[in-house]
């Protein structure tokens, strides 16, 4: 039978910080444990060469990125307090010649993304979860600027958790699991090889 060698619980120290440094690499550090809340912050990249103009209509990201839509896991994302408010992801579509090439994208928390516009409503008291709508995008100009506004409809997402504004982007949660399971992984070789060998 394998005897584990004398200096098995330093080695498995070792192997632990490993593992905890590969998930702080993965994931980077961020400390939300108080009870503020915070949302994304930022807007797709197109937004700040007409900014003289959106500025009548949003508050300033954190950020301008085109890395704002589908969030990688190595992007340096914006992210604001939000303590009495809900997170929101609006999806614009881009046009041009009548065809859909994409969308611009914009994340925040609602009373620090809209100068103008209600808050959204749900069913319950509570949102648990990311609820969606497609609503006329005249509906968040002021009425100076809704007057004269095509009929474009936006889509707007809220949600109520921490760093929950993260919808559509399917990138961050798949990315994620992957690196979990590749740093279990490496974890668990770490783990045999420092046992017996």
């Amino acid at each position: 039978m394998l005897q584990p060698r004398p200096h098995l619980i330093s080695k498995l120290l070792i192997a632990f910080l490993i593992l905890v440094s590969c998930f702080i690499s993965v994931f980077g550090y961020s400390d939300y444990s108080s009870t503020t809340k915070y949302c994304y912050s930022c807007m797709s990249e197109d937004f700040l060469l007409h900014w003289p103009y959106l500025d009548e209509v949003y508050y300033r990201p954190i950020n301008f990125t085109d890395h704002c839509f589908k969030i990688p896991p190595s992007a340096n994302i914006g992210t604001m307090p939000c303590s009495h408010s809900m997170c929101v992801t609006v999806i614009e579509p881009r046009i041009l010649a009548g065809q859909h090439i994409g969308n611009n994208i914009i994340r925040g928390c609602f009373s620090g993304v809209f100068k103008y516009g209600s808050t959204p409503k749900s069913q319950s008291q509570q949102v648990l979860d990311t609820s969606c709508t497609r609503m006329p995008a005249h509906k968040l100009l002021p009425p100076r600027l809704a007057a004269r506004s095509s009929n474009r409809t936006v889509e707007l997402c809220w949600c109520a958790g921490q760093l929950c504004n993260y919808y559509p982007s399917v990138a961050i949660n798949h990315s994620a699991s992957t690196n979990v399971i590749a740093s279990l992984f490496i974890f668990l070789v770490l783990v045999i090889f420092t046992t017996f060998f």
